[in-house]
């Protein structure tokens, strides 16, 4: 067995944790929009919340996507290498 699969409830903890991370930057988001939209154009709290929309998108949603799909799709590629031993569960509804 290779490493992957010896750690396989490691890359589990760390999709859901990039999950989690992802999806509550995409709900904060919205609210930063609204936010954001009663805010005078060019004012200090229009910069401000510039500044955080932009920082929240790269710094939290942007890594934690890319992690969530790395962490996925490794957790697919183990499960039907070494654990299942085929590709057949991708065909199954929940997929």
């Amino acid at each position: 067995m290779t490493w992957f699969a010896n750690h396989y409830d490691l890359l589990r903890g760390l999709h859901i944790i990039a999950v989690i991370a992802w999806m509550a930057g995409m709900l904060y988001l919205p609210r930063l929009y609204v936010y954001h939209a009663g805010a005078t154009a060019g004012s200090e709290l229009d910069l401000t919340f510039q500044t955080m929309e932009l920082k929240l998108y790269r710094i939290i949603m942007g890594p934690a996507m890319v992690a969530t799909w790395i962490f996925g799709l490794a957790l697919i590629y183990v499960d039907a290498t070494q654990i299942r031993g085929g590709w057949d569960f991708l065909q199954q509804p929940w997929m």
